[in-house]
């Protein structure tokens, strides 16, 4: 079935329309029927010919691969008729080269697919979709997309679309597990009830390890090291059940609906999560629970197709309404993560000391948040969320990053799939960061045998969240801390020399506030903020060398807010820097502080 190409000029027209629709951002016509939802952008409806046709952009190679399966399956399938379903039709696509290695799999639009309406207006019963399963895996044929969304209802006849990951297998050949958690997620769904097809049709005995796919890919990362890949399937399959199988009361929202688009809607990492989390919430607070979140998430969905704007909106939304739904109890006092969010909006452009100074305090709070949820599903609580860099000295500047780690004695160099997961929150509410991948590499400060290290300007700045004060966590019983010998001399990163940039001059001035603060014989605990440095900071060195840091602090930071740190200084920024710079060597010189090897 598909027949689209009547002449051969057909094909250049085609292939010119194709092209035109996928060049535009929402291009073709709308999808109309119910529950559509689009968001990777490789669909449009298009008109050809006085003919309504579907395109999906695939690679070249994707798309040949699928275009035969699909005559394969056409082909095994023929004459086939199932009780309840008619004729079994396979829609064989055109396939439509484009430049770049790309191809379109292009085929007559069908109108609304079978998981359009409810399985009781079609009058289907349960019997007739374990036939028809039971038929494709009689003629040879295990597709894991013979599923509700890619059937349509024709005259009497159904036709199936979507070939990409049918297998060929042995006549009467028992299903693969992951297979069969497909179908019975997607046919559940159409009755609005667990068919437990997982128990009805035998799978396939698990057999060797097999090859993970992406989601597990990412799942195992998550998994104690010695779980095998077959453990590692079985874990997938059991949370995507728990979390898609249908929610009484959800409705309009559908689990298996929400589950499929999550992957399109969020970063790799975070459409994983959003299975394990949600499976983890069903089973603590019950349906009831689950059911209300179904209901928020399908709310945030306004748009069948997103332009890149309204995705960016639903990717921020799905994570807020997603991670505040697994909060724990929070005081009554406590803002909400979208009241937070809101707040760093606010800021967004803003900029300035004052500014700088109340975005860290919010963003500081998102990041703690975010990460107890992730450290709570991944059940590593024993994990320290330590902040450091800006945010950490309660001054997030406009091109400043959140710095943080999640680390332990066990996970010295930090726990990379906890800490990727917060980095992919974090970015989808605005919010850049920085995980353990960031740390610096020098080694000032070194446990007795070798396996700790940090970094002599890193170690000032090490905090928990809620806390003004030093505390470097689970490394305090590694690390006995630098002495005042070692602080009194250049660190190794400032022996590499000066660098001429207002990034790394708004460093040397912190780097000298912290000298003096965890060099004062009298202060403890020691500050770790700036504004809490510098009001201690009189009684320290006196007033007017006080005076004197507490003005370069703030121009070092006024001139790398109003340049591009990442670049040298030119015209009037080099200027300004030589200028402080001058300032900043004749104060470390009076007060008997080291600096950068000057080159």
């Amino acid at each position: 079935m598909s027949g689209l190409l009547r002449v051969a000029g057909d094909s250049q027209d085609l292939a010119a329309l194709v092209q035109r629709a996928f060049e535009v951002p929402g291009g073709g016509i709308a999808f109309d029927h119910p529950g559509f939802i689009e968001a990777a952008g490789l669909v449009r409806r298009l008109r050809h010919q006085e003919r309504e046709v579907v395109a999906k952009l695939r690679s070249a190679e994707a798309a040949l691969s699928e275009r035969r399966l699909a005559a394969e399956a056409a082909r095994r399938l023929s004459g086939l008729v199932v009780a309840g379903f008619g004729a079994i039709q396979v829609c064989v696509p055109e396939l439509v080269p484009l430049p770049s290695r790309k191809a379109a799999l292009v085929s007559p639009y069908l109108g609304s697919p079978l998981s359009a309406p409810s399985a009781a207006a079609l009058g289907l019963s349960d019997e007739a979709v374990l036939e028809l399963l039971a038929s494709l895996l009689a003629r040879g044929l295990e597709a894991s997309g013979c599923v509700p969304r890619n059937m349509f209802c024709r005259e009497g006849r159904t036709v199936l679309i979507d070939w990409e990951d049918a297998l060929l297998v042995p006549a009467g050949a028992a299903p693969d597990r992951l297979t069969l958690m497909k179908w019975d997620i997607a046919w559940s769904d159409l009755f609005g009830d667990d068919l437990r097809l997982r128990e009805r049709v035998p799978a396939s005995a698990p057999c060797g390890e097999p090859e993970l796919d992406s989601f597990e890919t990412i799942l195992a990362a998550w998994l104690p090291p010695v779980a095998s890949r077959q453990e590692v399937r079985r874990r997938g399959i059991e949370a995507t059940l728990a979390s898609e199988l249908p929610v009484f009361e959800a409705a309009p929202g559908s689990a298996a609906m929400l589950g499929h688009l999550a992957e399109d809607v969020l970063p790799p990492r975070l459409g994983v999560f959003h299975t394990v989390l949600t499976a983890r919430l069903r089973e603590q607070r019950g349906d009831a629970v689950y059911a209300a979140l179904l209901r928020q998430l399908h709310d945030l969905v306004k748009h069948p197709r997103p332009t890149g704007l309204e995705l960016e909106e639903l990717r921020r939304g799905w994570v807020l309404t997603l991670f505040s739904a697994a909060e724990d109890e929070l005081p009554a006092e406590a803002l909400s993560l979208r009241q937070l969010v809101r707040r760093v909006d606010r800021s967004a452009s803003t900029r300035g000391w004052a500014a700088a100074c109340k975005r860290a305090e919010v963003a500081e709070e998102i990041t703690s948040r975010l990460a107890a949820v992730v450290l709570a599903v991944l059940g590593c609580e024993e994990l320290d969320l330590l902040l450091r860099g800006s945010c950490a000295q309660g001054v997030l500047g406009l091109s400043s990053d959140i710095d943080f780690e999640l680390s332990s004695a066990d996970f010295p160099g930090g726990y990379r799939p906890a800490e990727d997961l917060v980095i992919e929150g974090l970015g989808c509410l605005g919010l850049a960061a920085e995980g353990s991948a960031a740390r610096p590499v020098e080694r000032d400060i070194v446990s007795a045998d070798g396996r700790v290290s940090r970094d002599l300007h890193e170690w000032f700045e090490l905090r928990r969240p809620g806390s003004a004060h030093h505390d470097p966590g689970w490394s305090a019983a590694w690390l006995s801390g630098p002495s005042a010998g070692a602080i009194g001399r250049p660190s190794e990163y400032e022996d590499q020399g000066r660098e001429h940039s207002t990034k790394y001059l708004w460093f040397e001035s912190r780097a000298a506030l912290a000298r003096i603060v965890f060099t004062a014989p009298s202060l403890s605990p020691r500050p770790v903020t700036l504004e809490q440095q510098l009001s201690v900071l009189s009684r320290l060195i006196g007033d007017r060398e006080a005076a004197e840091l507490r003005e370069l602090i703030h121009e070092t930071f006024a001139l790398r807010e109003a340049a591009d740190p990442s670049r040298p200084a030119f015209g009037h920024a080099e200027r300004e820097c030589s200028r402080l710079s001058g300032r900043l060597d004749r104060l470390r010189q009076r007060l008997a502080l080291p600096g950068p090897r000057l080159s």
